[in-house]
């Protein structure tokens, strides 16, 4: 597991679409240089990206919000994801008042159908979206399956986690999140 640790630096967020569009099509310029996608990191703010869910609605994962949000990002063959999506349901249940949680399929690395049958099978509570390009994805490094991201409820990238966690470390994670809000809220 790695973990990458929180930073000072700040991204303006910009509205981008990831429904069915190319890469290149979904980010602005800032974030697209050099034939370089921008990657995000902790201190940065999460972008403006709207999202289509399985359900049909769409969501813009960088909207201001007044919670901590949870980001996963999963595929439906991935191991490790089907071991851990029972886990953020539980805790999805458990803390649904105080902190979002977003399982982000990457369907460019998967099949519509497949995540589905996975949603389905494992009667999963939590907003299910679909990152069709992979877009989201690529911003924080796409590298492994699951991906987790932390974010403040200020819209700041607290933490991103590559790899499986067990249930005591994602509460615990969901905690240190709650915490961090309501020692900020006390200032």
């Amino acid at each position: 597991m790695l973990v990458v640790g929180a930073t000072s630096s700040l991204v303006t967020a910009n509205m981008a679409y990831a429904t069915s569009l190319p890469i290149k099509s979904v980010l602005s310029q800032e974030e697209y240089k050099d034939g370089e996608i921008k990657k995000l990191k902790p201190g940065h703010r999460l972008p403006s990206m709207i999202l289509k869910g399985l359900n049909g609605n769409s969501h813009d994962v960088g909207a201001t919000r007044n919670k901590p949000l949870i980001i996963s990002f999963w595929a439906s063959w991935c191991d490790p994801c089907r071991v851990e999506a029972p886990m953020l349901n539980e805790l999805y249940r458990k803390y649904k008042q105080d902190v979002d949680v977003y399982g982000i399929n990457v369907t460019r690395y998967d099949r519509l159908e497949d995540v589905q049958k996975f949603s389905r099978a494992l009667g999963l509570q939590f907003p299910i979206l679909l990152d069709e390009q992979g877009a989201l994805f690529e911003r924080f490094g796409g590298a492994a399956f699951p991906t987790h991201v932390l974010v403040d409820h200020h819209g700041q990238v607290h933490e991103i986690i590559l790899g499986m966690l067990s249930e005591q470390e994602l509460e615990r994670k969901i905690q240190m999140l709650q915490k961090k809000k309501v020692s900020l809220r006390s200032r």
